[in-house]
């Protein structure tokens, strides 16, 4: 047993392992939506405890809301993040939460808030999952050239295949037809 080396613990990871794995899971879900919304609700929070040389600036029932909207936007930012299938539905939370900050707690976060929260809204509900590589089969109908790819030269350039509908029947072609004799396209007649 001397010779073998120590199994390394699988829940010790290096750094670098460590960033890989956080970046793979960032890439799966609107990331930058969810911090910036939640981001958001962190400072309108931050504005409702605060004070400008005395003068409290808050409209509505200020112990509810001061903590609602907040916390309305900080939950809709995580959720963002761990369940991205219902992100659009949670960005528009978002949105309408951000917007109602304006008249419910000191204009939005003075403003500020209100525009993050949009601004994140709107990353999460416009973010799309990537799409999974697809696998091209339509070079393996087509003849092989010297190179290995398809050989166009060879293909017969005026088959295509026929539309069809859902249901496999064929679609009939629309032909254009000139009269005979008459101006093509792009002539000057007169």
């Amino acid at each position: 047993m001397r010779g073998t080396k120590p199994q390394r613990d699988a829940r010790r990871r290096s750094p670098r392992e460590a960033w890989r794995g956080f970046r793979r899971w960032q890439q799966k879900r609107p990331y930058w939506g969810g911090l910036l919304t939640a981001l958001a609700g962190l400072q309108i929070f931050g504005t409702t405890q605060m004070s400008l040389e005395g003068l409290s600036f808050q409209l509505g029932p200020t112990g509810f809301l001061s903590w609602l909207v907040p916390a309305v936007l900080v939950t809709s930012g995580l959720l963002i993040w761990f369940s991205p299938q219902h992100r659009v539905f949670y960005a528009v939370i978002a949105a309408v939460t951000a917007l109602f900050a304006l008249i419910g707690v000191n204009l939005g976060g003075f403003f500020v808030g209100t525009l993050i929260g949009l601004f994140g809204s709107s990353l999460a509900a416009g973010w799309v999952p990537a799409a999974a590589p697809t696998v091209d089969d339509s070079a393996g109908d087509r003849p092989v050239g010297r190179e290995g790819g398809p050989d166009d030269s060879t293909a017969d350039r005026t088959a295509s295949p026929e539309p069809q509908v859902s249901g496999g029947t064929p679609v009939p072609r629309t032909i254009r037809l000139r009269p005979a004799g008459g101006p093509g396209p792009g002539t000057d007649v007169g």
